[in-house]
């Protein structure tokens, strides 16, 4: 777990009403510690928004917040979408050779099953979009 104190600059609302947040650490950070954020991508996170202006110093007990956190296992159990396709396509073939797929079987089968979606996807354009 990493704990970095930031000022929310913006955020934007998207299609699938998430939102995407841009925030700015309050602190310099090292090299080091941005290594250590790079680490976390892709990682689930929680953002803990106070009502203390910048400059005011702000105490959060931490603790108390991950304990209260409603249980939820999207949270969890989260895969990124790709993931999941990732994770779907390996299983099938996994059934269909009846044992664990080596990994170049699966990145052959992984291409050829992506572009079969793709294609399928690509013909339902009308014939002007193309």
């Amino acid at each position: 777990m990493k704990v970095i104190q930031v000022e929310l600059k913006n955020y934007n609302r998207r299609a699938d009403d998430s939102v995407s947040f841009r925030c700015d650490s309050l602190l310099e950070l090292s090299s080091k510690e941005i290594g250590d954020i790079d680490s976390y991508r892709g990682s689930v996170g929680f953002i803990v928004l106070t009502d203390s202006t910048v400059g005011n110093e702000v105490k959060v007990d931490i603790d108390e917040i991950i304990k209260n956190l409603p249980e939820n296992d999207a949270i969890d159990n989260y895969k990124s979408p790709s993931k999941r396709f990732r994770d779907i396509l390996w299983r099938l073939l996994e059934q269909d050779l009846g044992r664990k797929p080596e990994k170049e079987e699966f990145v052959d089968y992984y291409k050829r099953e992506y572009d079969k979606i793709s294609e399928h996807y690509k013909d339902k354009f009308d014939e002007e979009m193309e």
